[in-house]
């Protein structure tokens, strides 16, 4: 009786410990993984969705606050904000910088922290007006030559794929020049060639130095990547890449 009695307390008390574990320490048993958030950001299409990656990252940095890898997921999810947000773009931006400078501090050699730091500083600038984009062209350019340096096949080579399109955009006057952003955009398919806006970059690229030849071959490519989809995102590149060819049709 006694016996039977001892091993009824101990498993009463076994189940009562587990019970206050998790009820008093919810965020191990609810906190997402890594690989997890990095799935919901690439399945994510809305701004509730992001405004919930976010979130989430949020209550995990309240516990450890000193993780860069959630640190430059943080900066990445205020940077997808920035895109689906009206009037509260430049404070997203702002936030992603934020994040992104904070994850540099934490892991000096974080790729994947200067190239959302440049992207941000980037859009930033452009939210506030000519000259604000002007300043900032050096900070970007910086960014992202650092994030190559460190490891070029970030974000499928978006280091590359953003100096590519900076030297394509820009006037000559102010740095603008055809032969680098070649040199980037193919440097980007060679490293992430199932990338979309790689081949299709490469091909704005050629057609603005007239080889049209080889800018075609480019745009079937990225037709082909974006076949049978219905993600806007690959959608829109997709338009763009006929409207292209269609010009360049001989």
């Amino acid at each position: 009786m006694n016996t039977n009695f001892n091993k009824l307390w101990r498993l009463n008390s076994v189940l009562f410990l587990f019970a206050l574990i998790f009820e008093t320490s919810p965020v191990f048993a609810q906190s997402p993984t890594l690989a997890e958030i990095d799935h919901l950001h690439q399945e994510s299409a809305s701004k509730q969705e992001y405004e919930n990656i976010s979130s989430q990252i949020k209550k995990v940095l309240e516990i450890n606050p000193n993780q860069y890898k959630w640190k430059w997921r943080q900066a990445r999810a205020h940077y997808a904000l920035a895109k689906k947000s009206g009037d509260s773009k430049v404070g997203h931006y702002g936030q992603c910088i934020l994040y992104s400078t904070q994850a540099i501090e934490l892991q000096p050699d974080s790729a994947i922290s200067y190239f959302y730091r440049g992207l941000c500083r980037g859009k930033q600038g452009e939210m506030k007006g000519v000259w604000a984009s002007l300043g900032i062209i050096d900070p970007f350019e910086k960014d992202m030559k650092k994030a190559v340096s460190l490891d070029p096949t970030v974000s499928h080579s978006g280091p590359h794929r953003a100096l590519g399109k900076l030297y394509l955009e820009l006037p000559f006057f102010l740095g603008g020049d055809l032969d680098k952003a070649e040199f980037h955009l193919k440097a980007a398919v060679r490293l992430a060639p199932d990338y979309a806006e790689n081949q299709l970059g490469l091909a704005q690229v050629l057609i603005k130095k007239n080889n049209y030849t080889e800018a075609r071959e480019f745009l079937h490519k990225l037709i082909e990547l974006t076949d049978n989809t219905q993600n806007e995102q690959l959608l829109s590149l997709k338009k763009e890449g006929m409207e292209l060819m269609e010009q360049i049709s001989p």
